[in-house]
């Protein structure tokens, strides 16, 4: 036999006391009620799972990287100073236009 001293609420004691002979059959109870309905998994915040769910879409390559990353980014000196890459060809609002008048036609 082990003796633990515990130190419970007194509105607590008062529910506990006419229980006091049966005290480590209640614990074992609660235990075993406890272990066998724990979740598999540690509970997570709603904001923590989503931000999870967000980690992992980027990671995966389905999304770009939040705001505050690309905002500290483009502060960092040596991408401030970046220029467009020049092409040749008709600008993509001239292709959409010409493509829609051909829908347009049928």
């Amino acid at each position: 036999m082990e003796t633990i001293e515990i130190q419970v609420p007194s509105e607590l004691g008062q529910r506990l006391r006419p229980y006091q002979h049966d005290l480590a059959r209640l614990l074992e109870l609660g235990l075993r009620y406890l272990e066998e309905n724990k979740p598999t998994q540690p509970e997570i915040e709603p904001d923590d799972e989503q931000k999870q769910l967000m980690n992992a879409l980027r990671q995966a390559g389905t999304i770009g990287p939040d705001i505050s990353t690309t905002a500290r980014y483009l502060a960092q000196p040596d991408n401030q100073n970046w220029r467009p890459i020049p092409a040749g060809g008709k600008p993509a609002s001239q292709i959409i236009i010409e493509q829609r008048r051909g829908l347009n036609s049928d």
